[in-house]
């Protein structure tokens, strides 16, 4: 859809305390790129690649830097996130680091829920992971929800498990599966996904459709290795495995590489297309481009992943450390 041109300001390369921005400064129409995340479209052209296929079903997955609140307490962030959302015009929307939603009866989940057409599930509470919780949005229109468990894995997880099984515009049953694997290590992802590798082929003979969402906190597993050197050691001790020499050797990326010896599969390598980064430009600290965030289809999904994006644009790369991620299905 066209819309009028503004001129905005460059946006910081690495953003850091957002609100002090006025709204008007925000570029209005989202860049969109393609699964490589070079840009297709810079909201000048006529051509929108958001709009999904008639009869797939469209996923999405995002952590919103706690909450799209700020340190100051501004909000610009969170609301022109459910503006961005609703442009994808998604099924499902799996949220990661809703921090401080609880406040008020979660009024926020709420009102994003309502700007956007869904309905939130009972949102996944994380009380080890620093109030950092989680949700599932869906669309009655195109979604219908068969059953459902906030708290799926009993408290195991760092910042929770909720899984789903439903069905999106008629297509067979579907197990959603989102979560926020643990920040602090290989080790606890580790022992996150071996609870989650149950889940990537057929069960006591049975197939079961999965698909797996959110901040995994982890590269892929066939992802080029990043230059952790970048990055200072009290922050690279999150993600790389220590030698019997006591240094820092590679990414421990067991935990994906568990799920995908399991059956999980990554759309972007179904498809044929080059990984995505999907963090590594917000913070100085941090600037390391790599994947964390996922959607991940398990055996009896993995043919018919229709589409695969991240989101990166300058309009993205303002609104949280995390670029969105998503998943189109097409009807077995």
């Amino acid at each position: 859809m066209n819309r009028t041109a503004h001129a905005v300001p460059e946006p910081p390369d690495r953003p850091r305390l957002l609100s002090a921005r006025r709204d008007e400064d925000l570029i209005n129409e989202p860049v969109i790129s393609d699964a490589t995340g070079w840009l297709v479209t810079d909201g000048r052209t006529t051509t929108d690649a958001r709009r999904q296929v008639a009869g797939n079903a469209r996923l999405v997955t995002y952590n919103t830097l706690t909450g799209g609140i700020d340190s100051d307490g501004g909000e610009w962030r969170r609301r022109r996130q459910i503006e961005f959302l609703a442009s994808l015009d998604a099924d499902i929307i799996a949220l990661q680091e809703l921090r401080r939603w609880d406040e008020g009866g979660w009024w926020r989940l709420w009102g994003a829920a309502n700007a956007l057409g869904m309905v939130p599930l009972p949102p996944v509470l994380s009380a080890r992971g620093r109030g950092n919780h989680l949700a599932l949005l869906y669309r009655p229109a195109t979604v219908r929800i068969d059953d459902y468990e906030p708290d799926a894995a009993s408290g195991t997880f760092h910042h929770g498990l909720g899984r789903a099984r439903l069905s999106i515009k008629g297509q067979p049953l579907l197990t959603v599966l989102f979560t926020h694997l643990c920040v602090l290590g290989g080790a606890e992802r580790y022992a996150e996904a071996q609870w989650l590798a149950g889940y990537g082929g057929a069960y006591e003979g049975e197939p079961q459709r999965v698909v797996l969402a959110g901040d995994l906190n982890s590269i892929g597993a066939n992802d080029p290795e990043p230059d952790w050197s970048r990055m200072p050691a009290n922050l690279r001790a999150r993600h790389c495995h220590l030698t019997a020499g006591g240094t820092f050797g590679d990414t421990d990326r067991r935990a994906l590489q568990l799920l995908s010896l399991a059956g999980f599969r990554d759309p972007f390598e179904v498809l044929g297309q080059a990984t995505p980064r999907t963090v590594g430009y917000w913070s100085p600290q941090e600037a390391v481009d790599h994947r964390r965030d996922f959607i991940l289809a398990n055996t009896h999904v993995a043919d018919h992943i229709a589409a695969a994006a991240v989101h990166d644009s300058k309009a993205t790369r303002a609104l949280s450390d995390h670029l969105p991620v998503v998943l189109d299905l097409q009807a077995p």
